[in-house]
């Protein structure tokens, strides 16, 4: 496999390259669905090939291909950026990076290619009983577990060599509850980039029983009154603001394409100064954990954001070289057939000084959200709207009633201003994030959170 890999970027230099770059990726992966006891879908295999990347004539080529089909991979590459080069209109530059020399292998105590497929359905299956028996209105439960074992290795003409292993495992709980003609959800995930001793029975179960009792209590919920009102989302849902509203908006290569509101606003004060928000490759064990980036770059702990003020951007090499920035370990490819480009890693709100009780204290009438069941976001315009899972009612202080159909939406910017506590509780969540067709492991979170003149229920 080294062999191959010094032989393709040997053989782009050959043809005219003046830059090539190759990555070897074999993964192991399993995928699991079980519905209310029965396994629906089940897929389990492993997946190889090489992506190679060339600069020619300032214009970047990408070819790829399977394990047993690279052989003409470098002249496809280097025909690609040739016929790119015809029309380029601003040769495209690679920020210099330190030379990597890395072979990395993570922690794990049970690889998940060696734990049996039996023993995997039968934990979904544990996990869908469970949810089962906490109440009798609960209607469906679907446990669906994803696991692999990823192995990448990276070479470049510069002559950087990065090999890392990477396993991963979560599991993902849905819940239905009806009674009466209402319907009560929720869905909880757990992950991280460990092995098996992650995934336990008991950690199984517990996610499964707290699904179902969530979906329970929903059915007593009633309509969210709509409107404009104090707001406190809990971690899961600061996680997917910070991600999707303004973590993408950092995203370097939106920036130059002109669709981030954040462009050219870096030393600007654009969020409360109550919110610190990073983005962190590092943390060991978590969903998002890339030691090194696909560009052989080494992950760093980046600030987007410093007490309210912009303070970087999530760089790949070409993004950084137009933007006069250096590269910070934010280039990702979902997998050897895909080029890197600038992604996040495991995003999140940092932990402030106030307790959840001083936060709701003072709340004469607002709303609780929690969760998020989707939405959709616009970085270029600056707008949001997130569907949350959960909602309450806050009333004189107290958390009182469950609401349904809750939503959270309005200007990005405004709302990060409009926070006035951020709590001491923190929490990672774990998911995949899409972006240009590829999709990646990503972490989201960060504590509660308080926000005063947030737009409830879809109200304008």
């Amino acid at each position: 496999m080294s062999e191959l890999l010094d032989e393709l970027v040997s053989r782009s230099l050959s043809l005219g390259a003046s830059f090539a770059e190759c990555r070897f990726e074999r993964r192991f992966s399993t995928s699991i669905t079980v519905v209310n006891g029965v396994v629906e879908k089940l897929s389990c295999g492993v997946d190889s090939g090489y992506g190679l990347r060339v600069l020619v004539g300032g214009a970047l080529g990408f070819a790829s291909a399977s394990e047993l089909a690279a052989g003409g991979l470098a002249d496809s590459a280097v025909d690609s950026a040739r016929a790119l080069s015809l029309r380029v209109e601003e040769a495209v530059a690679l920020a210099d990076v330190p030379i990597a020399k890395a072979s990395f292998r993570a922690p794990c105590r049970e690889s998940p290619d060696a734990v049996e497929l039996s023993d995997k359905v039968e934990l979904c299956k544990r996990a869908c009983e469970a949810a089962g028996s906490v109440d009798g209105r609960v209607k469906s439960v679907t446990v669906r577990l994803a696991d692999e074992v990823d192995y990448r290795a990276l070479c470049t003409s510069e002559d950087a060599w990065v090999e890392q292993t990477i396993p991963r495992v979560l599991l993902s709980v849905e819940v239905v509850a009806a009674d009466a003609g209402n319907l009560g959800y929720y869905r909880g995930r757990v992950g991280a980039a460990m092995g098996y001793e992650f995934l336990t029975e008991e950690r199984a179960t517990t996610l499964a029983e707290d699904c179902a009792r969530r979906a329970v209590r929903m059915l007593e919920a009633e309509r969210t009154p709509a409107g404009r009102f104090t707001v406190l989302c809990d971690p899961e849902l600061t996680g997917v603001l910070i991600h999707e509203a303004f973590g993408h908006a950092c995203e370097a290569d939106g920036v130059i394409a002109g669709s981030s509101i954040l462009k050219g606003r870096l030393g600007d004060k654009v969020a409360s100064e109550l919110v610190s928000a990073y983005d962190d490759p590092t943390i060991e064990g978590s969903w998002g954990w890339v030691p090194y980036d696909d560009e052989g770059v080494k992950g760093e702990k980046k600030a987007l954001l410093r007490e309210g003020v912009l303070t970087s951007y999530i760089t790949n090499r070409e993004s950084a070289a137009k933007l006069g920035l250096k590269p910070n370990g934010g280039a990702r490819a979902q997998s050897y057939a895909h080029p890197p480009i600038a992604r996040m890693s495991n995003t999140f709100v940092a932990p402030g000084d106030w307790s959840f009780e001083e936060m709701v204290e003072d709340i004469e009438y607002g709303v609780y959200l929690l969760g998020s069941r989707g939405g959709q976001v616009e970085p270029g315009k600056g707008v949001f709207q997130f569907n949350a899972q959960e909602a309450y009612l806050i009333e004189r202080g107290e958390v009182t009633k469950p609401l349904r159909d809750a939503s959270l939406s309005g200007l990005i910017l405004e709302t990060l201003l409009n926070v006035e506590a951020v709590g001491r509780d923190f929490k990672l969540s774990p998911g995949y994030c899409g972006k240009s067709g590829q999709v990646v492991p990503a972490s989201t979170g960060g504590p509660t959170i308080r926000v005063r003149n947030a737009v409830v229920g879809g109200a304008r």
